[in-house]
């Protein structure tokens, strides 16, 4: 009969930085034994009414392509410029976990915004639990736009990249 294997430090921490990033108000996880019960506003307690998650909005609720241009605002002094978005496709996470945007820690990035990728090119990786998920480009393009930061928790299915798709 084998051990079962121990949950290590570096795996709880991902976990509650996963539920810093979820739209979770508490949670409780229960490993080898051991119970965790955590809440974003403080120590979580009997819920009295579920209006405060109903009352946010979901992050992926609000468009990433807008439909119809519209006029961008006046830019503020030291303001980055405004990106244009039209015609852009979405390049999204396959799955929960921390993005990175490099192969590994000092190394460059896979990419960078205004540069030309191929299709099926490795622009990022989202690391679950110890397993590196590549994140491509489903065609050429510009990278327009990158979504998220690096070591951001990221949730399934989420915009990461915006390219804008090229003749090729």
């Amino acid at each position: 009969m084998s051990t079962p294997e121990r949950v290590t430090h570096r795996e709880v921490r991902e976990i509650l930085r996963s539920f810093q990033g979820s739209g979770w108000s508490a949670m409780t996880l229960e490993l080898d034994g051991m119970r965790v019960t955590v809440g974003k506003d403080g120590p979580p307690a009997a819920p009295a009414s579920p209006a405060p998650v109903a009352e946010k909005p979901a992050p992926e609720a609000a468009p990433v392509v807008a439909a119809a241009p519209e006029p961008a605002p006046p830019a503020r002094p030291g303001a980055p410029e405004p990106v244009d978005r039209t015609g852009c496709v979405e390049v999204r996470s396959p799955a929960v976990g921390a993005f990175w945007v490099a192969p590994s820690p000092g190394e460059p990035p896979f990419v960078e915004p205004g540069q030309t990728v191929t299709a099926n090119q490795q622009l990022a990786i989202v690391e679950v639990m110890k397993l590196m998920n590549p994140v491509v480009a489903p065609q050429a393009g510009v990278v327009v736009e990158i979504l998220a930061a690096n070591a951001d928790l990221v949730e399934y299915d989420q915009p990461l990249f915006l390219i804008r798709p090229t003749d090729e």
